[in-house]
């Protein structure tokens, strides 16, 4: 029997530790129904006190150990530091010193580890990411870079593999890492079963195609940061100013104002970076036509997105798709 161990701490966000054990849960549930033998997954919950810890919703939760009573593991799952700030964030990591002694301990003995979203900066508290690659929460970039430069960060992945760490910048990502370590433990065929079962997409690797605005998005202004959101959701939406700003209860001037003061952007400068960084993205990672792409991003056009590639990038859409794949195989 695997033996998964969910970090716990008080204000950990807890889905960061239950949706990892709903996959295992799952996997038992389909290897019993197809062999009527025992579990293959062991979950539990353990923190420092091995009581109750209350979760960042409020969901007080009991432990089934204290730290010092994990004997062995095969998994330990960090979940993320729910934050309102960063000197929340740098608040609550550092009131987790016994817990980062003790996954260094486990590290040292070869157990994988994997970190979701902020929980990536209590493995890199370790000492154990230095010199190797990781991934975070795209918001959380420039902050990690600066806090620990010793680690190669990937803020373009969404997950990213070391010999015994993940760590990953999404939930989606984080439940494609348990399939991974699945499939490595008891086949193929339950992880499809489960990724099937849960709508799992394990292949999602790469950040989101507005990844190139985090350093705009920390102005921290709410009615920017939704109209932002509102404009990543509808990318291929025609950008309509007066419509955003009537769904959110400010005059067109206000909207701009505030918009352009918080990035140093126009709403239509965005609209249209964001626009040019989703096309790479689909350039790069999947294999749909121009037309495909044209359509999925909402340009007018085939000649328009052209047109756009060369004025920004010097090269079409095709012969950028194509110097990617020779970068990425040489």
């Amino acid at each position: 029997m695997y033996k998964i161990i969910g970090l716990g701490f008080d204000g950990c966000q807890a889905s960061g530790v239950t949706s990892p054990f709903d996959v295992f849960n799952v996997i038992n549930t389909l290897w019993k129904q197809q062999c009527g033998e025992s579990d293959l997954y062991q979950c539990r919950l353990v923190s420092v006190s091995g009581e109750f810890i209350t979760c960042s919703n409020g969901m007080r939760v009991m432990s089934d150990a204290t730290l010092d009573e994990v004997s062995d593991a095969d998994l330990i799952i960090i979940p993320g530091i729910h934050h309102y700030d960063v000197d929340t964030l740098l608040h609550k990591l550092k009131a987790l010193d016994k817990e980062c002694a003790w996954l260094k301990q486990q590290a040292e003995k070869g157990v994988t580890i994997t970190a979701n979203c902020s929980g990536v900066f209590v493995l890199a508290q370790t000492g154990v990411l230095a010199g190797n690659e990781a991934t975070t929460a795209w918001w959380l970039t420039e902050l990690f870079s600066k806090r620990y430069p010793s680690v190669k960060l990937r803020g373009d992945q969404l997950l990213v593999k070391n010999a015994n760490t993940f760590t990953t910048g999404s939930m989606t990502a984080n439940l494609g890492v348990m399939l991974q370590i699945v499939e490595q433990q008891v086949g193929r065929q339950l992880a499809q079963s489960c990724a099937r079962t849960m709508l799992i997409d394990a292949g999602q690797n790469f950040a989101s195609p507005y990844f190139f605005m985090q350093n705009q998005s920390d102005h921290q202004d709410s009615l920017v940061l939704a109209v932002e959101s509102r404009l990543q959701q509808e990318i291929a939406l025609p950008l309509d100013v007066e419509r955003l700003a009537g769904l959110h209860s400010v005059s067109v001037r206000t909207l701009s104002r505030r918009f352009k003061k918080a990035n140093d952007m126009s709403i239509s400068d965005y609209f249209q970076h964001l626009r040019l960084e989703y096309t790479k993205l689909l350039l790069e990672t999947t294999s749909l036509s121009i037309e495909q792409v044209v359509e999925r991003v909402g340009y007018s056009s085939q000649s328009s997105l052209l047109r756009l590639f060369k004025q920004r990038l010097g090269l079409s859409p095709s012969r950028y798709r194509k110097a990617y794949q020779q970068r990425t195989q040489s």
